[in-house]
């Protein structure tokens, strides 16, 4: 078995070590997706949830940018990696310790969950970081590396999912930080994606780092308005799906059932990444993957009554999200220049948790407003509106000198 590894060259050997820090990091994710149970629990209704998630979505906008910046001025996606992974998990696992029975109870989770999030809330955007850009430089498939996430993150679901009734939804939060610690482990032995990008000798001018060229790509703005309606759409979708299946008679400890069965249908548009990206362009798939999604919203508004019925539809939204991560991560390593890939990726996360500020805020309200079935038909509205900006975004450029075949 030794000599076989010897034997492995360095994009094997890096294959590896990015599937052990990818699949466990969504093995551990897994176990840290109650915190919305958790406050169900302690009495939030969706309205409080609502602005609870959207004051932590606005100190995400933060995070990811402010972090974005500082890797790409420090030159190493790794190391700003291990800090907000290592920090963010740590703070997670204290959530259950902020007291529950005081007046101002409230008041402090509104206070104490969101600025932790100036850590937990840029660890997706860095996780996919490393990911995306080894593979890119390295000529790695993503689809089948990121398909072990998804794997890993059903597994983590559905032994969590077992777990609870013994151990307690509290517990979740730092089973969370132990099982993080060999991605994190895994995440020290990983190539920094920069590391072949810099310049090597001392003489060479450091490249003044201009975020404004981003903003002058007309394809990246236009990307960036499509995210932000499109991730209003998810968080909806997302956050109060706990409140939806209590609606409907479903009890919320079935949740990590329901996440487990969305990350496994995800894995075949995952695996057939690469043969898909051959055929069709990557924002046709983004567009499939949103579509699938509306149709997801459809279904909950007007079938689903049962928890069989729930999981059937969230089919839909396991494809779509399958489709909508094997190609937007890459629309945006391939829009980027390259001294500005972590800041790119950082802005897209940020205008993620943007929405995510409208989504939770007004989700919220026009939840307890309406109720579950008529919310989760605007949901689908919302997935509708934002396929219909970034088709018309390419209508208006179309015939243009710079049009991009991505």
């Amino acid at each position: 078995m030794k000599l076989q590894l010897q034997k492995l060259d360095s994009s094997a050997k890096e294959s590896l070590k990015l599937m052990g820090f990818n699949g466990f990091f969504w093995f551990a994710w897994a176990f840290g997706c109650y915190q919305v149970v958790y406050l169900q629990s302690q009495g939030f209704t969706a309205s409080e949830t609502g602005l609870l998630n959207a004051l932590s979505s606005i100190v995400a906008i933060f995070s990811v940018s402010f972090w974005g910046m500082i890797s790409d001025k420090i030159g190493s996606v790794k190391r700003i990696a291990i800090l907000v992974i290592s920090v963010g998990v740590g703070l997670f696992a204290l959530i259950p310790a902020i007291p529950t029975n005081l007046k101002i109870s409230s008041a402090l989770f509104l206070i104490i969950i969101p600025a932790m999030n100036f850590f937990r809330g840029s660890m997706i955007t860095f996780s996919d970081n490393i990911l995306v850009r080894n593979c890119n430089e390295l000529g790695l498939n993503f689809g089948v590396i990121r398909s072990v996430g998804s794997f890993l993150f059903t597994i983590g679901s559905l032994i969590i999912s077992v777990l609870i009734p013994f151990v307690g939804i509290p517990s979740t939060f730092w089973i969370n930080a132990l099982l993080m610690i060999p991605a994190i482990v895994f995440l020290f032995f990983c190539r920094d994606p920069n590391m072949n990008s810099r310049p090597k000798e001392k003489d060479s001018p450091k490249q003044k780092l201009n975020i404004g060229e981003l903003f002058k790509n007309y394809y990246y703005v236009s990307f960036l308005l499509f995210a932000l309606f499109f991730y209003i759409a998810t968080n909806c979708e997302g956050n109060f799906m706990v409140y939806f299946m209590r609606s409907i008679d479903v009890a919320p400890e079935k949740y990590g059932y329901m996440l487990a069965y969305r990350a496994t249908v995800e894995i075949p548009f995952l695996l057939l990444s690469n043969k898909l990206r051959k055929r069709f362009k990557l924002r046709q798939m983004m567009i499939a993957g949103a579509l699938l999604m509306a149709v997801e919203g459809v279904g909950l508004c007007f079938f689903a009554n049962s928890f069989s019925s729930l999981i059937f539809f969230s089919t839909f939204f396991g494809l779509g999200n399958g489709l909508f991560i094997s190609a937007s991560l890459g629309y945006v390593y391939h829009l980027a220049p390259n001294h500005l890939k972590a800041s790119a990726q950082a802005f897209f996360a940020a205008v993620a948790a943007v929405s995510g500020i409208f989504g939770n805020l007004l989700g919220g309200v026009v939840f307890d407003s309406i109720g579950a079935k008529p919310f989760y038909f605007v949901v689908s509205m919302l997935f509708a509106l934002s396929i219909l900006i970034f088709f018309i975004s390419f209508q208006i450029r179309k015939g243009k000198p710079d049009a991009i075949n991505i």
